[in-house]
């Protein structure tokens, strides 16, 4: 029997849109596990864990004066609003976004319940289990969203105009739940042939709501002049439930010592498929936004430009799915060749294929007919991809006190949507997006090298001192994520959207920048804007972005104490080089700033704090551990 507990608070503070707004997010994560691992016999064993986890998780943005400078005033734009649990925002689209206030209060809760059952029946061994997971999920955003929102600064200063646009929110909470059986055989028909085939059942449900909160479902998705809301408890999507995986791997000795070997492997694989399905708890019925153009500042008061909630058209701010909606599915198959020499060092060359179908794609329909008044966002199965890959790795295990474990991939990603969100109008054919993917890593290289150093001397004072020192090395070399300019347009047809600009023929993409980061800036003469209203022609991805170089070592050593208590020191530097690595830059062609990289690598990937990210300067950290 085993229980953990873990207990991880963080909180991550960053100047973000310009150095005026401070924006503070704190992610505060429980976990409990326990688990049972029984052998019942000496031919069957099972094993039970059972996991219960909670995240809280807020979005603080307030203005911070910084150098002297005054922060902006916020009611100057948009007059009183009630101070609990709002966010102001004011932005001109020539310049820069300002926001004060509480984005977003949320919490999940997570039940995950698994079993897995051994059977060793002569030369199989068979495996049965399943897998249940529920998360709860309770979104407490603001009451209210007020902005602010003008053309350009020389127009606000001159005429005072500009849009307000308020948002008002409520408490949402859904329920997804998932539900897994799987079945695997391990056969050994010969020694030199090893055969691993099993099925697997997949079921995630579609989600559904919890206390008050209502999800909209919807109907005619096939013309947009269609669109309508569904009757009332009409279920988001209908359940899949034959979702079934088949798996099978093989293993084959090509000598008889098993120097050479091959294998290769395919199967299905299915996605939850749940994607953007916590904006159903923002969005109408759970939120209603409005509008209102030409209003002058200084706005005595914001209020009576709030809009109620309610669940008659015209919708505003509409997020759907497609009631046909199926879970997402890859085919993925391997093929790879080892040789084993010298003891247990080891070669290997592996081909890795994949095919993602029916992936979760998002587009964005600026009032598609009389029941919106704003946007509709819709997401259906029209995103797919592909992924080949070389891999080349070598091993070497621990000999003569050094290990060493080295790694290269060629590889190339490609899809129609790299993600299931989008921002504004995106009705773009998906056939036109296909390209390489937001994530795609053309040559990556890794290694790490683990090395004992070996005493100075047998015996005596020098050998106490050089005794027990051991030295590890990780280096990580790979090429850039890739990226396309972007416009940012507002329009009567298009509404908000970003969308890529024309290219000019002959001009360069890069050009060379003294002092800029990496050396380098976008072009802005390689761009031009395109007719209004339409996609320009850039291709998607098109421009090669900032790769990674980075080298970590550590130096470390044991001091023992008594047979069972050790004292471990351990000096690490991360980024031992300072090697710069960089962001690629937002370029947003209508404003010069964001042509070149604004930020270093490790403020941009996301997930972790930056601190922990690489990509960052380097850092040195000094540690010193008990263990018993």
């Amino acid at each position: 029997m085993f229980g953990r507990y873990n207990d991880a608070p963080s909180e991550t503070a960053n100047r973000v849109f310009g150095l005026s707004m401070l924006e503070t997010i704190s992610v505060n994560t429980r976990t409990l596990t326990f688990g049972v691992n029984m052998g019942l016999s000496n031919r069957v064993s099972n094993t039970v864990r059972a996991n219960y986890s909670t995240q809280n998780s807020d979005d603080i943005q307030s203005l911070s004066p910084i150098g002297g400078s005054v922060s902006l005033d916020p009611s100057f734009f948009l007059g009183p609003v009630p101070a609990a649990s709002s966010l102001v925002q004011f932005q001109t689209f020539d310049t820069d976004f300002l926001a004060t206030g509480t984005l977003v209060r949320g919490q999940s809760k997570q039940l995950n319940f698994a079993d897995d059952l051994v059977l060793v029946l002569g030369t199989h061994q068979i495996k049965l289990g399943g897998d249940y997971r529920a998360i709860f999920l309770d979104m407490r955003p603001s009451d209210q969203i007020v902005e602010f929102d003008a053309d350009d600064l020389p127009t606000l200063l001159s005429t005072g105009e500009g849009t307000v646009t308020a948002t008002a929110q409520r408490r949402a909470q859904l329920l997804t739940q998932s539900l897994s059986f799987y079945g695997q055989d391990t056969w050994k028909p010969t020694p030199r042939l090893t055969m691993v085939y099993g099925l697997r059942w997949d079921f995630n449900a579609a989600p559904s709501a919890r206390g008050d909160t209502t999800l909209a479902s919807w109907t005619n998705l096939d013309d947009p002049a269609s669109f309508a809301l569904a009757p009332p408890g009409t279920p988001v999507w209908r359940n899949v439930y034959t979702n079934f995986a088949p798996r099978l791997g093989v293993a084959y000795k090509l000598t008889r010592d098993g120097d050479w070997v091959i294998r290769g492997g395919g199967g299905i694989f299915y996605d939850i498929g749940m994607g953007g399905v916590a904006t159903l708890t923002t969005t109408f019925p759970n939120a209603a936004s409005i509008s209102t153009g030409n209003v002058t500042v200084p706005i005595a008061d914001a209020r009576p430009y709030i809009p109620a909630i309610t669940e008659a058209p015209p919708f505003s701010g509409s997020f759907g799915f497609s009631p046909t909606l199926v879970s997402p599915r890859s085919y993925q198959w391997n093929l790879a060749v080892e040789k084993s020499f010298r003891g247990r060092q080891a070669v290997s060359a592996t081909y890795v294929g994949q095919a993602g179908r029916d992936g979760l794609r998002n587009t964005g329909y600026f009032q598609p007919n009389s029941n919106f008044s704003s946007y509709f966002y819709l997401t259906t199965n029209g995103a797919f991809s592909n992924y080949h890959a070389l891999q080349v790795q070598y091993r070497r295990p621990v000999s003569s006190g050094l290990q060493m474990l080295l790694g290269y991939t060629y590889s190339h990603s490609l899809d129609n949507a790299s993600n299931d969100v989008t921002s504004g109008t995106n009705t773009i054919s998906g056939l036109r997006d296909y390209a390489s993917s937001d994530f795609d890593i053309r040559h990556s290289f890794s290694g790490a090298v683990s090395y004992e150093i070996p005493p100075a001397a047998k015996s005596g004072p020098l050998a106490g001192l050089t005794r027990g020192w051991s030295l590890d090395a990780t280096a990580v070399a790979r090429t850039g994520f890739p990226f396309n300019g972007q416009l940012f347009v507002l329009s009567p047809v298009l509404g908000f959207a970003f969308i890529r600009p024309d290219i000019v023929p002959g001009q360069p993409i890069w050009t060379k920048v003294a002092g800029a980061p990496g050396g380098k800036s976008l072009n802005p003469a390689a761009f031009s804007l395109p007719p209004s209203d339409v996609q320009g022609t850039e291709s998607r991805n098109d421009i090669a972005g900032f790769g990674l170089t980075q080298i970590d070592l550590s130096l470390g050593r044991d001091f023992p104490i008594h047979d069972r208590l050790h004292l471990k020191f351990r000096a690490d530097a991360f980024n031992l080089l300072n090697h710069p690595n960089f962001t690629n830059p937002t370029a947003r062609v209508q404003s010069p700033s964001t042509l070149q990289s604004q930020r270093m690598l490790n403020q941009g990937l996301g997930g972790l704090n930056p601190i922990f990210q690489v990509g960052g300067p380097r850092s040195l950290q000094l540690s010193l551990r008990l263990t018993f």
